[in-house]
């Protein structure tokens, strides 16, 4: 054993990763011992797809009863949550399936655990602590993104606060995930890019992370590599399976690499700009990359220049300098003027970035004003 070297590893129990692995749902989730099962959904995006039709089929198949719930937002609240359980518990649901981008995954993730919780939802999301599992909970991703089916925590909004942070608790890790790059070929170019940026911020924050371990490296560079390399495809072209596969799968190793080593500035940043600007969450993630990458670079200059190089990049600066040149290419930056917050609500947006775990575990110490130059820079962009 290397000396110096301790951490905890964990993940989703189970990944199916393929083309075609959607058609293992019910008998993934039969395998779980549910027998009613509630599925969560967006809105509107599997229904305009035609996907929820096959997936719902994929269950009644496996002869399991389902009650969708098919009401989850982007940039989801507490009460949808709580809206959730309460239907789980009306249907006498005993498992949950969640279908969609990372916020269909986290409220499904969320209610799963909550659901037979001691507690209130809002008594979670201020920080008591789960103390057992919940209902068994198999997720579908369908974006490149977040990275949810293997992250153990659920990110939630509190409207009466105006806060955007995690649920988090080692037992809200899914069941079983499956990643189906065919489920993603409907996805707009717009969602790509967005998508795609959070995931390769998090495989690059997670890289350079204070909690990065060997493990979380090796995920989190080749993730970022997969991402760099294919993300430009995938946004050209949204039938290319390839490139579809690939980001999946960059999306789903860097998922697992943070959730282990924990993230940094930019998503320290990126919760409390989102609840006041509005954008989506991967957009912000992205403008703010290139400038957290330079901010840091005087103490991890080498491990940028180690994900550069396997980028085929020349040093820790090109790698921002690349970041910048995509998300031009992918119009990510025509969002740049409606990321410059007022300044009146800059010292709240300081005040929750230096509160996360995502600034705390960044490599370089960040200060107010630190947060305060970086938001200063925005009107520089």
């Amino acid at each position: 054993m290397t000396a110096g070297i301790d951490f905890c590893f964990s993940t989703t129990n189970r990944i199916l990763f393929g083309p075609g692995t959607i058609r293992d749902l019910g008998k993934e989730t039969a395998g779980l011992g549910g027998k009613r099962i509630l599925l969560v959904t967006g809105k509107h995006a599997l229904c305009s797809s035609g996907h929820l039709t096959n997936i719902e089929s994929y269950l009644h198949n496996a002869g399991l009863a389902v009650s969708p719930f098919s009401e989850v937002p982007p940039e989801p609240p507490l009460s949808i949550v709580e809206r959730g359980i309460g239907i789980l518990r009306a249907e006498r649901c005993d498992a949950v399936v969640a279908v969609g981008g990372g916020s269909a995954l986290d409220v499904g993730k969320a209610i799963a655990a909550l659901a037979s919780a001691p507690g209130s939802v809002h008594e979670y999301f201020s920080g008591r602590e789960l103390e057992r599992k919940g209902y068994p909970f198999v997720a579908v991703p369908t974006t490149a993104g977040t990275g949810a089916e293997v992250t153990p925590n659920s990110v939630l909004t509190d409207e009466t606060q105006g806060l955007k942070t995690s649920i988090r608790s080692r037992y809200m890790l899914p069941d079983a995930a499956i990643v189906d790059p065919e489920l993603l070929l409907t996805a707009p170019p717009s969602v790509t890019a967005s998508s795609g940026m959070d995931a390769l911020c998090q495989a690059v924050e997670a890289f350079v992370s204070k909690g990065a371990n060997p493990l979380t490296d090796i995920l989190a560079k080749d993730a970022a590599v997969r991402l760099l390399k294919h993300l430009p495809n995938a946004f050209e072209n949204g039938s290319d399976i390839t490139a579809r596969a690939e980001t999946a799968l960059g999306s789903l190793m860097g998922g697992i690499a943070f959730a282990n080593a924990r993230l940094g500035l930019a998503h320290g940043m990126a919760h409390p700009l989102g609840i006041v600007t509005g954008l989506p969450h991967g957009v912000i993630c992205a403008l703010l990359l290139p400038l957290v990458i330079r901010f840091n670079i005087t103490v991890v200059e080498e491990k940028y220049a180690t994900l550069a190089h396997a980028c085929g990049l020349e040093d820790a600066s090109a790698l921002a300098d690349e970041i910048d040149r995509l998300n031009q290419a992918m119009h990510i930056s025509d969002n740049i003027p409606k990321l410059r917050p007022p300044i009146e609500t800059w010292q709240k947006i300081i005040a929750q970035t230096l509160a996360s775990g995502s600034a705390k575990s960044n490599p370089r110490p960040v200060y107010k004003a630190d947060v305060e130059s970086i938001l200063r820079s925005l009107s520089d962009l």
